[in-house]
């Protein structure tokens, strides 16, 4: 999955807290939402993929203090005429909980939601994931 790390402007204390993971495929929506509507500037820090967490099935070759703990919660909330829309979020893992009730305090009927959070990690930008060599027969 791809992901924007970005910061929103704010008091110095809440630094830890502003940072934000953005499905790239959203981004420019949300930016524009956050610009526009919250008055709050986006900086990009980094675009890159987000990976689960499965070491049994996956070995990043990358050192554990270049990745990044995030973690993926997903949800299902009652839509219009009791269609489920699933929700999908990217959280710092060491601001989960306080972000999790915070996610859940502003979305109608969240605090009653099922919530799945899966960790993974944000890997760095400079140091991708090999892509997988053909082999020559």
């Amino acid at each position: 999955m791809a992901l924007v790390r970005c910061r929103l402007d704010g008091p110095e204390a809440e630094l830890a807290s502003a940072v934000r993971f953005v499905p790239l495929s959203e981004f420019e929506l949300w930016r524009f939402l956050m610009e526009t509507r919250h008055r709050r500037r986006v900086t990009v820090e980094a675009v890159s993929v987000w990976m689960a967490e499965e070491s049994a099935a996956w070995n990043s070759g990358f050192a554990p203090e270049d990745l990044e703990p995030v973690l993926r919660v997903r949800l299902e909330l009652p839509g219009p005429h009791g269609v489920p829309v699933p929700v999908e979020r990217f959280f710092p893992a060491e601001t989960y909980p306080r972000a999790q009730e915070a996610l859940l305090s502003h979305i109608p009927g969240g605090r009653g939601a099922s919530v799945t959070a899966t960790p993974g990690y944000f890997l760095p930008a400079e140091r991708q994931l090999p892509s997988p060599v053909a082999s020559v027969a």
